[in-house]
């Protein structure tokens, strides 16, 4: 049995912003994940970009807004978030607002 949260949303495309509301760059895509047991918005991001890669890495419960790229598209932002990477992809983790 797959015990590994399951998607729920994943959207091609998203700027990221951090709390004084600076460009870090793009993600090409970013994945929801279902809701874990600690009620942490959970996402998976990939990017070609380093300097965004670099940064969201070391979140350390930091502030962070994710805008979504396309009509209707959600956007996060997170009274904290922490990042780690996660195979090629990013893990950021948090609380939203």
């Amino acid at each position: 049995m797959d015990e590994s949260p399951r998607l729920v949303d994943a959207r091609l495309g998203a700027r990221f912003f951090d709390h004084a509301r600076r460009d870090l760059g793009r993600a090409g895509t970013v994945a929801k994940r279902a809701p874990s047991l600690g009620g942490l918005t959970v996402l998976d991001v990939t990017t070609a970009e380093p300097v965004l890669a670099a940064h969201l890495v070391t979140l350390d419960k930091s502030r962070l807004v994710v805008h979504c790229e396309g009509v209707g598209a959600p956007s996060y932002r997170f009274a904290w978030a922490s990042g780690y990477a996660n195979g090629n992809q990013i893990r950021i983790q948090g609380v939203l607002e």
